[in-house]
């Protein structure tokens, strides 16, 4: 009876609203603008089953970092590959300048000269924000004036952020030296609300540029559909505990507060392992490439299983299968974990193929597109029903290979 009552006052309520629901004609309903995340699949199936959604979410900025030289840039050029595989475009900003033209080659294959592929390696901050705006824009109008399919979008990344300068940054540092009346000791003058010395004027600077730019990329992505990912710059915490430095978490985010609260996926890419000819003393002197590991940090695009969720990439130096990514060993690593491919000893198994190691089954399935096609469509058909890495309380992976 309580519950029919109940169910009566809701329905008037409900009435009741829907009376006076044409005063509120210019609004649309939450329905409607409270989309579902759209997302683009990658080149990096343990990154898609990762993020919930099957792939990099668009109309979304994103932010990458983690140390020198273990897999940030190759991980945002595979990114722009699968966006490129799919007829969408791809603006990569090398602000540092150091990106060899051959490498990418080597990494994105005939797609290295996709006619959606863009780069540019801009002189200054307000260049860059210039570009990349007119850029978004362009997309948009394409799309909207029927040049491209409805469904195109694009992905954008900023190698790095940390390299975008502000025109007349040098001559503002200097100014701010001379008028904030420091002394050799490194203290201001008194009364002045100017920081001391050793203060980076240069960071502070860049920090406000990148507030400002996000309040304006933000809704460009919305409108042109598109992915942005934001390469930071991570530096060792002096002031980390001995927790921190235990686990490997010693390090901040340089950037300002701006580019990770704005941030929809917030994630650091790292060296796990190097991957080698075989467990044996002497064999793990040959190496065949990298096993590169993946923590999103933040998501505001699906659920985390965990504190973290992890996942692995794998690239290979050219020894065993060509160089570049090492889709088979992502596809077999994620394969045992979902039982599609079986191991029985030293020996993998799937519909009816048998390889004898890793290796072997890594040279066969690169050798054969069709076959790895299959098992890449085996493998995400059961993205659904299988959860993410497990993780410990304190966000530590419980499988490591």
């Amino acid at each position: 009876m309580a519950r029919r009552r109940a169910a009566e006052k809701d329905g008037e309520r409900r009435s009741a609203l829907a009376a006076v629901s044409d005063r509120f004609k210019k609004f649309r309903p939450a329905s409607q603008v409270l989309s579902l995340v759209r997302a683009v699949p990658t080149r990096f199936p343990q990154f898609d089953h990762a993020t919930r959604v099957g792939g990099l979410p668009v109309e979304r900025f994103m932010l990458l970092h983690g140390p020198s030289n273990e897999g940030k840039s190759m991980f945002a050029l595979g990114l722009c590959d699968s966006f490129l595989a799919r007829d969408h475009f791809a603006l990569y900003i090398d602000a540092e300048r150091t990106t060899p033209g051959d490498w990418v080659e080597s990494l994105l294959g005939t797609n290295a000269r996709h006619p959606g592929f863009f780069g540019i390696r801009p002189d200054s901050y307000e260049e860059t924000i210039a570009q990349v705006r007119d850029f978004l824009n362009t997309v948009r109008e394409l799309r909207e004036g029927k040049k491209v399919p409805s469904e195109t979008g694009a992905i954008v990344v900023v190698d790095s952020l940390r390299k975008l300068v502000p025109k007349g940054l040098l001559d503002e540092i200097l100014r701010y030296e001379r008028e904030s009346g420091e002394d050799r000791r490194g203290r201001t003058r008194k009364g002045s609300k100017l920081p001391t010395a050793g203060n980076d004027r240069g960071a502070q600077l860049k920090a406000k540029m990148n507030a400002a730019w996000m309040d304006e990329v933000v809704p460009l992505l919305e409108h042109a559909r598109a992915g942005m990912v934001a390469i930071a710059r991570e530096m060792v915490d002096p002031d980390a505990d001995a927790m921190s430095r235990r686990f490997g978490t010693d390090y901040k985010v340089g950037g300002g507060g701006a580019i990770y609260y704005d941030s929809s996926l917030a994630m650091r890419v790292e060296r796990a392992r190097w991957v080698t000819k075989g467990e044996g003393e002497e064999e793990r002197k040959e190496v065949y490439g990298e096993r590169h590991r993946v923590t999103i940090k933040k998501t505001k695009v699906g659920n985390k299983e965990g504190r973290v969720t992890t996942c692995f990439f794998h690239s290979s130096n050219g020894r065993l299968i060509r160089p570049g990514f090492d889709l088979a060993r992502d596809l077999i690593e994620l394969g045992e974990r979902f039982d599609v491919v079986k191991r029985k000893g030293a020996w993998l198994q799937w519909e009816g193929r048998r390889w004898q190691g890793v290796n072997t089954a890594v040279e066969k399935l690169t050798a054969d597109p069709q076959v790895l096609a299959a098992l890449d469509r085996r493998v995400r058909a059961q993205f659904e029903r299988q959860p993410a890495a497990e993780h410990t309380a304190d966000g530590e992976v419980l499988e490591e290979r």
